[in-house]
């Protein structure tokens, strides 16, 4: 039985390779389970559920006024100088991005829209935010694109309410 080993226990034998060890398996921590998010009939928003939705209008306000407040402090009372201004090309980009894309610019719009959607409480945040963004022309269109108004209006009454929303855009104006 010769498989190329001496069978004298003195002769040399070569040194132990030195082999490689693999890596240890490092466990990872499973992400958590996915919650669901939807925009069918019902809306699912997972984590944002609770949430209140601004359209694209309504956060150009609020982010174009403080970035004013910003602007009007004294840079002198504030310890980060140099980062109060905010007119880096970043913060400048998303200021044009608003602008561009903001339906409603005017406060006066934005006040009434807001108005006209208190009369309809049966509107969650996120579908009032979805029809101030998205600005569908026609019910059809609206409950297309935002399914769970379906069974919350009927087409009139959805309609009379994208009438109202195309009157008061600035670019009609």
């Amino acid at each position: 039985m010769d498989y190329g080993e001496s069978t004298n226990p003195n002769a040399a034998r070569p040194p132990p390779v030195d082999y490689p060890k693999p890596p240890r398996l490092v466990s990872r921590p499973k992400p958590p389970a996915a919650q669901e998010e939807e925009m069918g009939n019902e809306i699912k928003l997972g984590d944002f559920e609770d949430v209140h939705a601004l359209s694209v209008s309504e956060a150009r306000a609020v982010v174009t006024a403080v970035h004013k407040g910003r602007k009007n402090k004294d840079p002198e009372s504030n310890p980060l100088r140099d980062r109060i201004h905010n007119d880096n090309p970043t913060i400048t980009h998303f200021l044009d991005y608003f602008d561009n894309f903001a339906r409603y610019k005017e406060e006066e719009s934005l006040h009434a829209i807001n108005a006209m959607f208190d009369t309809h409480p049966e509107l969650t945040t996120v579908e009032k935010a979805l029809l101030g963004t998205l600005t569908p022309d026609s019910a059809d269109e609206a409950t297309t694109l935002i399914p769970s108004l379906a069974d919350k209006m009927d087409t009139d009454s959805l309609q009379a309410i994208l009438d109202e929303l195309t009157k008061m855009q600035d670019r009609l104006r």
